[in-house]
């Protein structure tokens, strides 16, 4: 029984609908078991118990079922991604992404705790032996990239680092790299960053389960 409650203590955070019409099934069965196993104990009838043992074993099987046509639920249940955000060397913004709203966002929006990483990112582009690459906060993390050799970094802030975000982060940043390598070069005095919108497309490719969908 466990595994449902896990799968349903964070059910308010989810963004993503289906992923909140498979938690009200599985929630509903949860639901379902407790009062059986419930009458079961109160009437110790054997029916109830039967019926609760074959309504745990669909439930079981449904939710494996879920999790294997779905991993993304289970990413999406376990991690969260708060704010992307691409920089130049110089300091300019080059792509702003609020994963929370599922909007862009631009400069003036960016929150303190961004900043932070902001400053690190700007101060370590010289020397790759002394770059930072994780702070930690109180509640949540701020993820460090960096290109020097076409100038920009990448930087999140998550509730926790792992696997999938840093395999997810260097993907990104190779093919952002591919795209926009010409781009990059000739980054000089005043930049049009709507020239890298491109980037709103691989972060649908790339870090799809925390994407909303309507």
């Amino acid at each position: 029984e466990a595994k449902y409650y896990n799968l349903i203590k964070n059910f308010s955070s989810i963004r993503d609908k289906r992923s909140k019409e498979i938690l009200t099934i599985l929630t509903f069965q949860f639901c379902l078991i407790i009062f059986l196993y419930s009458i079961y104990i109160i009437t110790q009838n054997i029916i109830f118990k039967n019926i609760y043992i074959a309504i745990y074993l669909m439930g079981a099987f449904f939710t494996s079922y879920t999790l294997i046509k779905n991993p993304s639920l289970l990413i999406e249940l376990t991690n969260r991604i708060y704010d992307f955000i691409i920089f130049h060397r110089s300091g300019i913004l080059l792509y702003s992404y609020n994963f929370e709203t599922g909007e862009e966002t631009d400069e003036s929006l960016i929150k303190g705790s961004i900043l932070i990483g902001i400053n690190h990112i700007l101060s370590n582009f010289i020397d790759k032996k002394d770059q930072l690459n994780l702070i930690k906060m109180k509640n949540r993390q701020i993820i460090l990239e960096y290109d020097t050799n076409h100038g920009y970094a990448l930087l999140l802030t998550v509730n926790h680092k792992n696997s999938f975000i840093d395999n997810a982060v260097k993907s990104f940043m190779k093919k952002f790299t591919s795209l926009n390598k010409e781009k990059l070069k000739k980054l000089s005095g005043l930049i049009d960053i709507s020239e890298f919108r491109n980037a709103k497309g691989l972060l649908s490719e790339f870090f799809e389960p925390f994407i909303i969908k309507n």
